[in-house]
């Protein structure tokens, strides 16, 4: 028997013994861990399984990724409302981002470059001048550690001193629960960072979801963003440093707007200002009236980027039609002192939660 598979028998064991000691109560996930293939860069990728009677999250080593969520409609009839590549080795281009685990900066950073206690950092630029979620080599494409835990799984990685030209060696910890509550399927997401040296820090997740399943149309979809304001930005989506009310523009999602509606004008692609959100409250809504599904969106972060290209990305040369809903904070906030700061420093953490909680109209 080889390291590897000697590595999986022990962890499976492990998880084994954690049930019979903790007991599975209702409603409880139950975990498998399996061998998933080689990822773009030859690494060994693993996927692991949480279940309730009513969800199923299929999650992965690399990229501390979301791979798959199927969830039944009102007629039972079971459907992935995640989008991703089946094959680990088709995590490039936008689909290495889709479902990951993103940072070390989620969004953009302009030119590449901001000042932290009087010095300059230039890190790695992936957008053309800019820099998007993290750069070329962020976190969406690492290999992380995995471990169990109750109701789910904790990613561990250790991003070193200078990777993409961030500063300081960051211990980021991601986990994901799937709790079932009554009729409701709740994906709750834990980030957690700590550093040695002072560094910027923006964590989210970029799930691209369709509520009628993967590969169909978002004609039945409509959301509702409960935001009073957003950050205006250039053509190249870098924000300009003021926030202003969405009243009277496009931007004005607090009533259920159809998917349809926003693609005729070019889809969307903003961030929307969050601070005056009660966490107890969602601050997306999305339905779908084919399924009967409903996804809600709980944060603690004081911002959502909403995301529906209005071209789709290409999988297996085919497009489809998704959305995200990316808790963070503002993009290019480093550049911004009057945006909420992602300054993180030694002593500190960093820590927030989301919450994307799926039920049925029946």
């Amino acid at each position: 028997m080889n390291g590897t598979k000697r590595a999986l028998v022990r962890h499976a064991i492990a998880i084994t013994c954690l049930a019979v000691l903790a007991g599975t109560p209702a409603g409880a996930a139950t975990l498998d861990r399996a061998p998933w293939g080689q990822g773009p860069g030859g690494e060994q990728v693993e996927t692991l399984t949480l279940s309730t009677d009513i969800a199923r999250l299929r999650l992965s080593t690399y990229g501390a990724r979301m791979v798959s969520l199927q969830v039944p409609d009102r007629d039972g009839h079971w459907s992935d409302v995640l989008i991703s590549p089946d094959n680990p080795a088709h995590l490039t281009d936008f689909w290495v981002m889709a479902g990951a685990s993103i940072g070390r900066f989620a969004n953009r950073i302009a030119n590449g470059a901001f000042a932290l206690d009087g010095k300059t950092y230039q890190v790695d630029r992936n957008l053309g001048p800019h820099t998007l979620h993290g750069g070329s080599n962020g976190f969406d494409s690492r290999l992380w550690e995995a471990r169990a835990v109750r109701d789910g799984v904790e990613f561990h990685y250790v991003s070193a001193d200078g990777e993409m030209g961030f500063p300081g060696t960051v211990d980021v910890r991601v986990t994901y629960r799937l709790e079932q509550r009554g009729g409701q399927a709740i994906v709750a997401i834990d980030y957690a960072a700590t550093t040695d040296k002072p560094t910027v820090i923006n964590l989210t997740n970029h799930a691209f979801f369709n509520l009628a399943g993967a590969g169909q149309p978002l004609d039945g979809q409509a959301v509702t963003i409960a935001a009073d304001r957003y950050t205006p930005t250039s053509p190249d989506a870098i924000p300009d440093g003021s926030v202003r009310p969405v009243a009277d523009t496009r931007f004005d999602l607090r009533q259920h707007t159809r998917f349809n509606t926003i693609l005729a004008a070019g889809g969307m692609d903003q961030n929307f200002v969050l601070s005056a959100h009660k966490p107890s409250q969602p601050v997306a809504v999305v339905t779908d009236t084919a399924s009967g599904r409903m996804l809600e969106v709980y944060t603690t972060e004081p911002g959502l980027q909403f995301y529906l290209p209005a071209k789709p990305p290409a999988l297996a040369g085919k497009p489809i039609a998704g959305f995200s809903l990316e808790s963070q904070h503002y993009p290019d906030s480093p550049n911004h002192p009057a945006f909420p700061s992602t300054v993180l420093r030694p002593g500190q953490e960093f820590h927030s939660t989301t919450r994307y909680v799926f039920t049925v109209a029946r």
